[in-house]
């Protein structure tokens, strides 16, 4: 019998991200921000989990956003979309960009870094020209900005972060990805197989427990297919939303809990 590991930990072995510097942001239903290191980096005030790692004398940080690519399916529906990928699409071919609309992508409460239950999704900067291109647009930017709010955190915790691979439904949208980058600060990497992860992880697990070996040998990350990398330009301009998205949840922060009693 060979011992496994957690979601996250095995999907982490199935991706590669079985050394320090070879991190990974998982755009699925929740998002998360996985983080390999040599040493144990809690942070639990900025809601951070620190764990062992699923590979001996291994740990790992992790952040975790409730609503990723939830967020975007809740806003396909919402906006009476045809699929996720076609609103993407759209929202590409109409040009738009950077606006007075914000969106907090707590639906589903936050974890990382608030640990708030009550926390409720919003938008915010609303006028008469919003379309279904922008509200999707703010969604993509929110829920990259719930991403960069994690880092922000582990990074305070002094986590080894290096290279950045984006696994995940979400990783289907390099167009997604830049707005990412530029949020993160930092190029992404995107590499074959990038929805594969927690069921390799196993088996390459039961091949180590069975065969021995070296992780980095046996668990070898994915071939790169694309590197997405956001321009100076856009990671300034984005620094400064950030900034104000962070603002307007500590505006909104009191007002939750007496929101979900009505």
């Amino acid at each position: 019998v060979v011992g496994g590991g957690g979601d996250q930990a095995a999907g982490a072995v199935g991706a590669g991200a079985v050394v320090e510097r070879t991190s990974f942001v998982s755009l699925g239903t929740s998002g998360v921000y996985f983080v390999p290191d040599s040493t144990y980096r809690p942070n639990p005030a900025g809601g951070v989990h620190a764990f062992c790692h699923a590979l001996p004398g291994m740990w790992h940080q992790m952040s975790v956003v409730l609503s990723a690519a939830s967020a975007l399916t809740w806003v396909t529906r919402l906006t009476g979309a045809a699929s996720e990928a076609a609103v993407v699409d759209e929202v590409k071919a109409s040009g738009v960009g950077p606006s007075s609309v914000y969106f907090l992508p707590y639906l589903s409460g936050e974890r990382t870094p608030h640990n708030d239950p009550n926390a409720l999704g919003a938008f915010v900067g609303l006028d008469h020209d919003v379309d279904r291109a922008r509200l999707v647009y703010a969604v993509l930017e929110g829920v990259a900005f719930a991403v960069a709010d994690g880092q922000r955190v582990l990074e305070e915790a002094g986590a080894s972060i290096g290279e950045v691979t984006v696994i995940g439904g979400g990783s289907r949208s390099t167009y997604w990805g830049r707005i990412l980058s530029a949020a993160l600060g930092r190029p992404l990497t995107y590499r074959e197989d990038a929805a594969v992860g927690p069921a390799l992880g196993a088996a390459r697990l039961a091949a180590l427990g069975h065969a021995g070996g070296s992780p980095a040998v046996v668990c070898p990350q994915a071939p790169v297919v694309e590197s997405v990398e956001a321009s100076p330009e856009e990671i300034a301009r984005s620094q400064e939303r950030f900034a104000t998205y962070r603002a307007l949840y500590l505006d909104l922060k009191e007002r939750f809990p007496a929101l979900h009693d009505t």
